[in-house]
């Protein structure tokens, strides 16, 4: 048939756009499948005020774009790299990062790797979206939205194609799920008589809300030097740089602590932005004024699929990529550069075998499992953790405490005091445990070369070894102060914490 394709992508997020590009640049004859009509806005400008993405919450949410995502683009997608700096990104370089660390004694090679985007996530989807549009072989339906999926018996299974909401039938050797963590595809392969992946499920233990802000003309942003975020075991923060002068910041909680829910009001957000040490300067009025309302996003859990299950496909012909395979929590900003490692991965395998049969499936799943699966699974464990400190911290007591009340060593709360009154303070002092982290952070290096790093080990405990003699490392108020500030309201007098 004249009109054939090789692969049919369900869903236009940017892990969709990604894959369909990827394969594209390989020879794919690919259709998107985008469920919104809304029309690309004329300017990421336009995008940001009015463009109507509802099936892309996140458009409104802090985005990351960390060096691994710059990293593909370079390398694969020069063209699309460069609209986005033509647009307003900005490279934000380790030596950037590392402030007055960063000299030029302590840099080395590798850190030319180390260069992560400040963009907003619509500059990022609007640039994306403008330059799949002018690919060959890659071809876009807007307010086409799925509603089943057709499939062969077989032993495993193989999908073949899609039917739409009005009755048009797409068929393709490779289906590609990019519709995000609210996928539909266990009901469509059910409904098609296929037993869907398994599915793992944790919470990530928070809420959070974001607001986005623009530096006023003739003003300077505050310089960023270290990590742009923090954890202050009750409350996390973090502060993600954009293009065209607009910044936006992150404030999350747990779900289970009512009287942080307030964060999520606009009056609240921002009596807390203005009060905390590390945002203060920011949201300055002299500095910045809001150009966003307050978004909040909640019931958020880590996921993950599983397509092959004990060696064996779930079914052929089909593959997942972005939230629909993996989503973690959001605070660490790892969304977009997972879905952009996801959909090289495809291409590699689709490349390697074309028909999407069991091979594709297999080759694809080892790929994830040694490029994703140990930041997904970092990140898992953290928030196991991260919500038991909470937890602890509510009720009064000191997830930090190292000894038990009968003198003996509580590991946890060893590691816990390790990391914070050793390795975060850490980060400040040492260029080389800043690279180590920022390495892996950015998924440079497996979360396993952290503490296995004897410099980074050694300096850690060097710093913690410290700990008495030097000021609190937390870069912010403990959990009774910011729970009397925000019962005071907005209202309240701006008074400055130290920090």
């Amino acid at each position: 048939m004249s009109d054939a394709r090789d692969a049919v992508v369900v869903g236009g997020s940017v892990a969709g756009m990604l894959t369909a590009v990827a394969l594209a640049q390989r020879g794919a004859r690919v259709t998107v499948l985008e469920r919104d009509a809304s029309p690309l806005p004329e300017s990421p400008d336009a995008a940001f005020d009015a463009w109507d993405r509802r099936g892309s919450p996140q458009r409104s949410h802090s985005h990351a774009f960390l060096a691994r995502l710059h990293n593909l683009l370079a390398e694969h997608v020069p063209a699309l790299l460069d609209s986005l700096l033509e647009h307003g990104a900005e490279r934000m370089r380790f030596s950037d990062l590392a402030g007055s660390l960063g000299d030029a004694t302590g840099t080395v090679p590798e850190d030319e790797e180390l260069v992560l985007l400040a963009c907003r996530r619509i500059t990022f989807e609007w640039c994306l979206r403008r330059y799949a549009a002018a690919l060959p072989g890659l071809e876009w339906r807007r307010g086409a939205a799925v509603q089943e999926l057709r499939a062969d018996a077989g032993v495993p299974p193989r999908v073949t194609g899609v039917v739409c909401d009005d009755g048009a039938t797409l068929e393709a050797p490779l289906i590609v799920d990019a519709t995000g963590r609210r996928s539909r595809s266990a009901t469509w392969l059910e409904a098609a008589g296929i037993t869907p992946p398994q599915l793992e499920r944790s919470p990530c233990g928070i809420f959070y809300a974001s607001r986005f802000y623009r530096v006023r003309e003739g003003a300077e942003a505050p310089k960023l030097e270290g990590p742009i975020g923090a954890d202050l075991g009750f409350l996390k923060y973090g502060i993600f740089p954009g293009d065209d002068r607009v910044f936006s910041i992150t404030l999350a909680a747990s779900p289970d602590d009512p009287e942080l829910r307030t964060l999520v009001r606009p009056g609240s957000f921002d009596a807390l932005a203005a009060w905390l040490p590390a945002t203060r300067d920011w949201v300055d009025p002299a500095v910045s004024v809001p150009v966003s309302d307050v978004s909040a996003m909640a019931k958020l859990e880590n996921r993950r699929r599983f397509p092959v299950s004990e060696g064996t496909p779930v079914a052929l012909g089909m593959a997942w990529v972005g939230d629909a395979l993996l989503h973690t929590n959001p605070i660490v900003g790892r969304g977009c550069t997972f879905a952009a490692i996801n959909a090289f991965l495809v291409a590699d395998a689709w490349e390697a075998h074309p028909d999407a049969g069991a091979a594709f499936a297999l080759e694809l799943d080892a790929a994830v499992e040694r490029e994703l699966v140990p930041w997904y699974e970092e990140v898992r464990n953290q928030d196991r953790n991260a919500i038991e400190v909470a937890a602890r911290l509510r009720s009064g007591e000191d997830p930090y405490q190292v000894h038990r009340p009968d003198g003996s060593v509580d590991p946890k709360g060893y590691m816990r005091s390790l990391v914070r009154e050793g390795f975060v303070p850490a980060l400040r002092e040492d260029v080389g445990v800043l690279r180590t982290f920022l390495r892996i952070f950015n998924l440079l290096e497996s979360p396993q070369d952290l503490m296995r790093n004897p410099a980074v080990f050694a300096k850690v405990l060097e710093v913690y070894g410290r700990r008495e003699s030097r000021d609190d490392v937390l870069r912010g108020p403990d959990r009774a102060a910011v729970v009397a500030r925000l019962a005071e309201g907005p209202d309240a007098p701006a008074e400055r914490l130290a920090g």
